[in-house]
């Protein structure tokens, strides 16, 4: 059995990698909710943003939170040139010919990446990228503590400017009901541009926070995908705050597993908890999950 202070460190090493998969999560059940899409290419746009952020550290030495400042522009154009050519064009289309096309974007994305840059381990460093806390026999890393905070405020601040703010209200109205919000005077298609951009803006925040304690590869987009849709769908899909509570459930699962378990098989844990969470909440934590 493994000693408590062993368990005390999972939890904890857990809940702060989590509160970066729940922003990740957060920002692909936005784009759900508004536009009923579920891009299974998300997790490759993250990976764009890592490598962009490990190519800005070792041309011009900038630290991964800086580098994410200059990636949000970037991968906002993106997202605003996938949108128009990609997304637009399958709104309102069935689930199975949305999911073979952003699966088709997926594979394009991991071959040109693989193409371009190989195999090779890609990561960058922060000056205090090996510091760490000690509080009651359970040490935090510095890095994975930043990105948790980060990760926190950003899911807090979008919280406000949704509840709080004009265009907030106009997405939350289109999110609810597109046909109606266009009747109220809502232009329905320059607010889902607006979300998708923003949220695949928003990606460049978790690559910084990821690439302070990580490392990319042109495989990385295909777990951060899975694990973004598992997380999504836990929490129910289009529900905000159950893909933030369910991110949070997901780095605990996985750090436990691998405290618990400690083999090749330990990450088969998160699928059967997965599993048994669509049994019994089939609609997501809270209830509140689309069918769709």
């Amino acid at each position: 059995m493994p000693s408590l202070d062993l368990l005390a460190q999972a939890i904890v090493s857990g809940i702060l990698v989590g509160g970066v998969y729940a922003l990740i999560a957060v920002s692909l059940a936005l784009v759900f909710g508004v536009m009923r899409v579920l891009n299974f290419a998300h997790g490759d746009l993250l990976m764009i943003a890592m490598y962009g952020i490990a190519l800005l550290h070792q041309q011009f030495g900038l630290p991964p939170y800086v580098g994410c400042i200059v990636m949000a522009p970037v991968m906002a154009i993106l997202g605003a040139v996938m949108f128009r050519f990609i997304i637009r064009p399958v709104l309102g289309a069935s689930p199975l010919m949305q999911a073979q096309l952003t699966i088709g974007v997926s594979f394009v994305i991991q071959s040109a990446v693989l193409m371009w840059f190989g195999a090779d381990l890609f990561n960058a460093s922060t000056p205090f990228g090996d510091k760490a806390y000690l509080a009651a026999g359970v040490v935090v890393g510095a890095p994975q503590l930043v990105g948790f905070v980060i990760s926190l405020a950003v899911c807090g601040l979008l919280s406000a400017f949704l509840t709080m703010t004009d265009i907030g209200h106009r997405i939350r109205a289109t999110a609810q009901d597109p046909s109606m919000a266009s009747l109220c005077g809502v232009n329905v298609g320059r607010t889902q541009l607006f979300v998708f951009v923003g949220c695949i803006a928003i990606l460049a925040i978790p690559a910084g926070c990821l690439m302070t304690y990580s490392y990319v590869t042109p495989s990385t987009g295909m777990k951060l995908s899975l694990l973004s849709l598992l997380v999504v769908v836990l929490g129910g899909l289009g529900d905000l705050k159950g893909a933030f509570v369910g991110g949070l459930i997901i780095g605990l699962i996985e750090a436990l597993a691998n405290a618990l378990i400690n083999n090749p098989a330990a990450p088969s844990l998160t699928y059967f908890v997965f599993a048994a969470a669509l049994l019994f909440r089939p609609k997501g934590l809270f209830g509140r999950g689309s069918n769709a």
